[in-house]
């Protein structure tokens, strides 16, 4: 049993590996990786510049929730094959820091303080989800930084309207038990 764990252990640091130098050879420093790390930090500066600190500590919260839940599910459909990033930022996971640690988490902490529930947070779910899934994913195809393998955008759409109510409820679960413990 354990040699051959030791053996698929081999061909998957060889293939990682691999992928380093790909990403050497391919990424690295290249246009397509400068508007990575140039959305990336508009991203966050975006927030910061759109936000108070006395309001932040939720945000980050919902945003931490949202980078957590994102990295693993990406991680887990890349793994799967549904996915593949061939333009990444540095060649290690989690593959997508553009998406799963700033577009993803940003976008939502702003719906979050702009459209907090009720009608306004369903409508702007729809449309964020809607820009993000058919909008936002095709143009990351076509900057090939993002390629769909066995996956349909429809699905991303649901997906995150779904994991926007949930990690909504989160946070506002967690913080409604936070103001009782203050008072």
């Amino acid at each position: 049993m354990l040699e051959r764990y030791d053996q698929i252990r081999e061909k998957d640091v060889a293939l990682n590996q691999e992928y380093i130098q790909y990403w050497l050879d391919h990424c690295f420093l290249t246009s397509r990786w400068w508007f990575i790390v140039v959305l990336f930090v508009l991203t966050w500066v975006t927030f910061f510049l759109l936000t108070k600190k006395e309001e932040r500590q939720k945000l980050l919260f919902l945003g931490f929730t949202w980078i957590l839940v994102a990295a693993n599910l990406d991680g887990i459909g890349y793994d799967l094959g549904l996915w593949g990033y061939p333009g990444q930022l540095i060649p290690i996971l989690p593959k997508a820091y553009v998406f799963d640690y700033a577009l993803i988490p940003v976008t939502y902490m702003l719906l979050y303080k702009y459209f907090p529930k009720g009608k306004a947070f369903l409508y702007a779910n729809i449309v964020l989800s809607a820009g993000a899934s058919f909008i936002a994913e095709p143009i990351f195809q076509w900057f090939n930084i993002y390629k769909i393998y066995h996956w349909k955008v429809g699905w991303s759409f649901v997906i995150y309207i779904f994991l926007s109510y949930l990690i909504r409820w989160v946070v506002e679960l967690v913080f409604r038990g936070k103001g009782r413990e203050e008072e």
